[in-house]
């Protein structure tokens, strides 16, 4: 009997041990944080010098990471893409950002652009509480974090700013009430006269189309930059902007650059003539943004 029992407490214990083990060392990484806020399931994932926090319960999918040794080194393509918003508007001032993560983006602006004002906005506390356990984020005096959703955000200030930034979206939901023509004229609402937006989008779906048609029923102007090594592309929409992509060169030769994101090879993948289907505008009354985003283009 008390064999029985020795051989049974050595299985539960060789199974506990072989479970904690397949969740800190799968594929070399450390998992240091899983659960569930009111709005995702989130995992904080370690693996060398990079971390990164994952949306979604399949963890097949990275959304946002630093490296540790050089917080301000993009790790994705579309962080740095992102950045050209600057070549658009060189003299911006104040910035906002829809979606937090981990904080890569505000962790750059603290690192190299401290003069700049920065509101981001991010839906979700948990996310905010994990990118300040997890990857160092900071608040400064220039910069500072709201926990609010953005629409809801953006229609109660009417604060304007030079550039709004949009990086809510993930690869498995989107947040229908911020893809709407509705949505983007709120946004241009609160732009200064020479104000941007800048979107980062996935390309590879259906969605992508009606993203690029919606912008294009708003500003008048809208410049698209694909990926090389990715499939995000980003999406600035304006008016009036201060420069346009004929005239980058002129504006990095004043000596713009970000940090480690070299601003002149991000401008090179302006795309003059994206290939873009004929679809529906997004409304809110009509709006099938997660069912396209699950449809190949």
């Amino acid at each position: 009997m008390q064999l029985g029992l020795r051989i049974v407490f050595s299985v539960a214990v060789f199974v506990l041990v072989f479970s904690l083990t397949c969740v800190f060392a799968e594929n070399g990484q450390e998992v240091l944080y899983e659960g569930d806020s009111i709005y995702s399931h989130i995992t904080i994932e370690h693996n060398g010098n990079q971390r990164c926090m994952l949306f979604g319960r399949y963890r097949d999918k990275r959304e946002t990471c630093i490296d540790l040794r050089e917080p301000d080194a993009s790790i994705f393509e579309y962080t740095a893409l992102m950045f050209v918003g600057f070549l658009f508007h060189p003299e911006t001032k104040d910035v906002a950002l829809v979606g937090l993560g981990g904080g890569y983006i505000p962790t750059v602006f603290r690192m190299h652009l401290p003069t700049i004002k920065l509101n981001t906005i991010e839906v979700d506390p948990l996310v905010y509480k994990l990118a300040k356990e997890y990857f160092a984020l900071q608040t400064t005096e220039t910069q500072a974090v709201i926990v609010s959703d953005g629409r809801q955000y953006l229609q109660k200030n009417e604060k304007r700013y030079d550039q709004i930034w949009i990086d809510a979206f993930n690869t498995d939901y989107i947040p229908v009430h911020m893809t709407t023509k509705e949505f983007l004229q709120l946004v241009k609402s609160r732009l200064t006269k020479n104000g941007i937006v800048v979107q980062n989008v996935h390309n590879t779906n259906k969605l992508y189309d009606a993203h690029v048609v919606t912008f294009r029923s708003v500003f008048s102007k809208v410049f698209i930059f694909e990926g090389k090594h990715s499939g995000n592309t980003i999406i600035v929409g304006s008016d009036n902007p201060l420069f346009t992509p004929s005239q980058f060169e002129q504006v990095v030769k004043l000596g713009w650059s970000v940090g480690k994101n070299n601003l002149l090879e991000e401008a090179n993948k302006y795309v003059r003539m994206p290939n873009i289907r004929q679809v529906n505008v997004l409304t809110d009354d009509f709006n099938p943004a997660n069912l396209l985003l699950h449809e190949k283009r």
